[in-house]
């Protein structure tokens, strides 16, 4: 992409799917895109439980976020069932239609910080965390996705 500007921030709600895509292959200049404007009220209600007010957040994906899954799950990974870009292209459909979201115990390595942890079946199981960072930059970032084989009962 020869535009270095970030996303379009008149319709940040809805990320282009090209842009989404130079996004995970780190092939932009910028270094994360707002996935959505808008935290529902499922989400709002499991931080406030922890003391978390989550007024003002996004969910965000970064480029760190990007490297790390394509690390440990991606094409060149050792995962059984590593991920494509079409997998990353369903996160905002996860986020909206997940089947099942939890505030997590543990705590990422790098900041210590809570995650939210989304299930969706599509196929495959897929599981999408985001981190919750407090402060100025109050957002729900990007941190891992994986997705899983669902055995068939005749296997």
């Amino acid at each position: 992409m020869t535009d270095k500007r970030p996303f379009d921030k008149e319709n940040t709600t809805r990320i282009p799917f090209g842009d989404l895509i130079e996004l995970i292959n780190q092939k932009c200049d910028y270094k994360f895109a707002i996935i959505d404007n808008e935290v529902d009220e499922e989400l709002m209600t499991l931080a406030q439980k922890e003391g978390i007010d989550l007024t003002g957040y996004k969910h965000v994906i970064e480029t760190s976020g990007a490297k790390h899954s394509e690390t440990r799950h991606g094409k060149k990974s050792n995962d059984r069932n590593p991920l494509t870009l079409e997998d990353y292209l369903l996160i905002p459909y996860i986020i909206k239609y997940r089947d099942k979201v939890e505030l997590s115990d543990k705590k990422t390595k790098l900041h210590g910080l809570k995650t939210f942890v989304y299930r969706k079946t599509i196929g495959n199981l897929y599981v999408y965390v985001e981190e919750i960072r407090i402060g100025r930059k109050k957002s729900l970032a990007f941190q891992t996705l994986y997705k899983r084989r669902i055995k068939k009962a005749s296997e």
